[in-house]
């Protein structure tokens, strides 16, 4: 019987920590605590949503259910594109959704997106 899907997903434990998820967490990371009184960076919304697509890559190969859903809150990154309100200043949802998704990609650093 073939192994399913788990919350970390399938990995090498001895391969080495992804540098593109800790550098990702980081980056994303700093930009919560940035100064936002113009509109969200439409650079950023694409860094994200790339980023997610090498994520659910390596994800469903690793079958990691948190893999998974980083990619769905990357999905919040499209928002900016077409709204520019979103995003725009610092509140609760701008500080969870960036805190959330840094942690989201600092754990997947460590699992599923090993080398």
């Amino acid at each position: 019987m073939e192994k399913s899907w788990t919350l970390l997903g399938r990995y090498e434990k001895t391969a080495r920590t992804s540098f593109f998820g800790m550098a990702l967490a980081v980056y994303v990371a700093l930009e919560t605590f940035g100064k936002h009184d113009y509109r969200y960076p439409i650079s950023m919304c694409v860094i994200v949503l790339l980023s997610a697509a090498y994520i659910a890559k390596k994800a469903l190969k690793a079958e990691s259910i948190v893999g998974v859903l980083t990619v769905l809150l990357s999905l919040l990154w499209i928002a900016p594109i077409f709204n520019s309100s979103f995003f725009y200043s610092v509140d609760l949802s701008f500080m969870l959704a960036h805190s959330a998704l840094s942690l989201a990609v600092a754990v997947g650093a460590f699992s599923y997106l090993k080398n």
